[in-house]
């Protein structure tokens, strides 16, 4: 994961950028920049996963800087530092993921930074399947859900639906770190296209309907509320 952190604070840049290693996330680079420019001259798309900076910078403010950033990348997660919550309103224009107030407790700022990661790891991870006859490469945002019958996989996406043969256990063991969940015996969804879980019916997009089993509804409930609590 390419990190990059931006803020003309050299003491509060020093203090993220540890924060973030103590993190020990897995094959992480982290880049530090103390203006925009410098920031807008090295990115190219595809080359952060995540952007974080601050908003109140000379010459270039960072809601300026994420607006040219958006222009040629639509994917990267970009949160903002800020000493001032009423920023935050300005931040949907660019599709702001985090504000990140620089006086809240290390406690807070941690978790924020959490909820950033875990989104990137969400947002950029893709599950493959490959054997004889068929391959494939999906992002795990654009996967709806995955149905077992037998031995055969219905897989649904954005794009429509594949069939393989498959192993659903280690589907399950594979993904359900990242957002999806057992709604029923043989059915894994992914929580990002839950629209709305009524009594014991879950609502996905493209119109797809399950029936949650009675022992995972506790479950399934708990976990949805606390992606929804952390978007």
């Amino acid at each position: 994961m390419n990190i990059a952190i931006c803020d003309d604070e050299s003491i509060f840049l020093r203090k993220l950028h540890k924060k973030i290693s103590e993190m020990k996330l897995p094959d992480c680079h982290v880049f530090e920049f103390t203006n925009g420019r410098d920031l807008l001259n090295s990115t190219v798309e595809g080359k952060f996963e995540v952007i974080i900076l601050d908003v109140e910078m000379p010459e270039m403010n960072g809601l300026k800087v994420a607006e040219m950033i958006r222009r040629t990348d639509k994917n990267v997660i970009i949160s903002f530092l800020t000493n001032y919550a009423e920023f935050a309103i300005q931040g949907y224009e660019v599709n702001a993921f985090r504000y990140i107030l620089k006086t809240q407790p290390d406690y807070i700022l941690k978790q924020q930074l959490d909820s950033i990661f875990e989104e990137s790891s969400q947002r950029f991870k893709t599950y493959s399947f490959r054997n004889r006859n068929i391959s494939f490469t999906f992002k795990l945002d654009d996967i709806i859900c995955f149905e077992i019958h037998g031995r055969i996989v219905t897989l649904t996406t954005k794009k429509g639906t594949i069939e393989y043969y498959g192993d659903f256990s280690a589907i399950c063991e594979e993904l359900i770190p990242y957002n999806f969940v057992v709604t029923n015996k043989g059915v894994l969804v992914n929580i990002e296209h839950i629209q709305k879980i009524i009594k014991n019916d879950i609502y996905l997009t493209a119109g797809i309907v399950f029936q949650i089993g009675r022992t995972y509804k506790d479950s399934i409930v708990a976990k949805y509320t606390s992606f929804t609590t952390r978007r």
